[in-house]
């Protein structure tokens, strides 16, 4: 599967975030993370793109449309510094058909910070001309005028930023280890730190350097450094602490329906989660913010329903199930609110790729093909699908966002009717209280979900279904049972698995969030799951844990649903 995403000459992704409390350096004594323009208060940035049609028509058929739909925190643009291209910044720039103009986005998204993505490769021909200018080396044929002018290109372009008077995030020769931009690994480290260099010796103190990894699934040259799989990739492509402000990566593709759709014609050499995880756990290891730069759900159209390979157009329709395209929405609010440690911004693609000219691809054509340069993409517009749209609302009203205003989660992912009433018990109600046995409890056998030693909202239901005899349901939205006394004994989970049941229909998405500590704890596992259609049908879940904080004694499992109806029953659960 090839996925070469660049936009003619060049291509800038530029993000526009409105915050503007957001100083040129911050750093949260709560946060795990330092670097420049960090959001306050332990806040994710929301960053929609990415071109400038795109974004005037996601403010006015989204934003103006409905005056609750949170504003986004920022947008995404792209440019470049070619001597031969246009850049967009002052004026309406076309690079086969993707139309970027500055000026005009951020007079539409006001008090907004930008971050920026510069494209640096020079397809075709790999031959890494402006990178090698930026380093001011002498080669033949960046000598003289040609390398000057790529080299005062940058200045005026961080001159250009400097002067929005914005938080910038500029994104480097965005993803540098995709093979589709034949990056020299050497020259592009090199090129990283010179540009670091012409921000603080231009006085940019408002521009953080963005490090962007693409995450891609599939390996390529090792020779080159494209093999992602290799455990030394993001080592060997570093250009240093004292030049990176935040480390980014790209998220297409989740793993519960990749397989089935985007990458059913292609082998994968990783997981792309995996992947994902990789990225942040080295942005942890070097104390830096990460950001979700690029992510979209390449391959489906939000107004048809339908979804294909993304190297070859081999459209299948989803039988009018939105909810087979609403999980790859849920997985991606997921992954967020499960790592707002690190996870500081995240963007999301806007856009109907099939009216632009680069990413046209029609039936039955591959990748590479004419009229197929850039393989097939469809359309992520998410006010061309009224449940999807509802959806992103309620997730970005999250207070975890920029301009989110509600407590928690609240997206309804799986749509379906409304699940039917719990049916009556023998057991009485029981109140809150201490049970079970909370002062050790191993974390790696199984713990009884009714031996809860402080709860909200729930009730032990006597079945003779459920492990034990007993089971904790009567579960609304924001309900939580807390488990004391659990004892990892130094050794650090991988995964959390548990048994439950629901009456809601097997299509109906919900999240059974497991924090350390309390309710408002640490999020490690936020796993989006189904209805299994009747009370007394189970379902046994695995899911990864992350961000697990050292000396963890307590567990507390939140249940999330975007109404007001039972939830779930939960049986047990432990780690692996």
């Amino acid at each position: 599967m090839s996925r070469r995403f660049k936009i003619g000459l060049g291509i800038l992704a530029a993000t526009v975030v409105a915050v503007p409390l957001i100083t040129a350096v911050t750093t949260q004594a709560a946060s795990a993370v330092a670097g420049r323009n960090l959001p306050p208060n332990g806040k994710v940035l929301f960053l929609a793109g990415q071109t400038t049609p795109d974004l005037t028509a996601y403010k006015q058929q989204v934003l103006d449309a409905d005056a609750s739909f949170p504003r986004p925190g920022g947008v995404t643009l792209y440019t470049n510094i070619s001597p031969n291209a246009c850049n967009g910044l002052t004026a309406t720039c076309n690079l086969n058909g993707n139309v970027f103009n500055f000026d005009q986005t951020l007079a539409e998204y006001p008090g907004a910070a930008l971050a920026v993505g510069l494209y640096l490769a020079d397809n075709p021909g790999c031959q890494n001309q402006p990178l090698r200018a930026i380093i001011g080396r002498q080669d033949a044929d960046i000598a003289g005028a040609l390398g000057a002018q790529y080299r005062q290109n940058l200045d005026n372009l961080i001159v250009y930023l400097r002067n929005t008077g914005r938080a910038v995030y500029l994104r480097v020769g965005y993803e540098f280890d995709g093979p589709w931009n034949c990056y020299n690994y050497d020259f592009y480290k090199a090129a990283f730190r010179v540009v670091k260099q012409r921000i603080d010796a231009l006085g940019a103190t408002n521009v953080a350097t963005v490090w962007q990894s693409a995450s891609y699934a599939k390996d390529g040259d090792a020779q080159y450094k494209f093999d992602f799989s290799n455990a030394n990739h993001f080592a060997d492509w570093y250009p240093g602490d004292d030049v990176v402000d935040w480390v980014a990566l790209s998220t297409f593709y989740w793993d519960a329906n990749y397989r089935q759709y985007q990458w059913a014609c292609d082998n994968p050499t990783s997981s792309p989660k995996v992947l994902y995880d990789r990225v942040l756990n080295f942005a942890r290891g070097h104390n830096k913010p990460a950001l979700i730069a690029e992510s979209t759900p390449q391959g489906y159209r939000t107004a048809q329903l339908d979804a294909s390979c993304t190297n070859v157009n081999n459209r299948v329709s989803l039988g009018g199930d939105w909810t087979k395209l609403g999980s790859w929405y849920n997985e991606y609010f997921n992954y967020v609110n499960s790592n707002a440690d690190v996870l500081r911004a995240a963007a999301y693609i806007n856009s109907n790729w099939e009216a632009i000219a680069q990413f046209a691809c029609p039936p039955g054509a591959s990748s590479g093909q004419p009229g197929c340069s850039d393989g097939y993409w469809g359309n992520s517009r998410i006010q061309d699908n009224a449940n999807i749209k509802a959806g992103f609302k309620r997730e970005l009203q999250n207070s975890l966002f920029v301009n989110g205003t509600l407590s928690g989660r609240g997206a309804n992912w799986g749509g379906g009717t409304n699940p039917t009433t719990q049916p009556p018990t023998s057991n009485p109600p029981t109140s809150s209280g201490p049970t079970g046995n909370p002062g050790n409890r191993n974390a790696f056998s199984t713990i009884e979900a009714e031996s809860w030693n402080s709860q909200s909202g729930t009730q032990k239901v006597t079945t003779s279904t459920a492990s034990g005899g007993q089971e904790v349901g009567y579960t609304n939205n924001g309900d939580w049972i807390r488990f004391d006394g659990v004892n990892f004994g130094g050794r650090t989970p991988n995964q959390v698995v548990f048994r439950y049941s629901s009456a809601r229909p097997t299509s109906q998405a919900f999240t059974l969030e497991f924090h350390a500590g309390s309710a408002t704890g640490p999020v490690i596992a936020a796993p989006g799951i189904l209805g299994t259609g009747d009370w007394r049908t189970y379902r046994e879940i695995a899911f990864n844990v992350s961000n697990l904080p050292a000396g963890t004694t307590s567990i507390t499992a939140v249940i999330r649903a975007g109404d007001s109806a039972d939830v779930m029953d939960v049986d047990w659960f432990k780690f692996q």
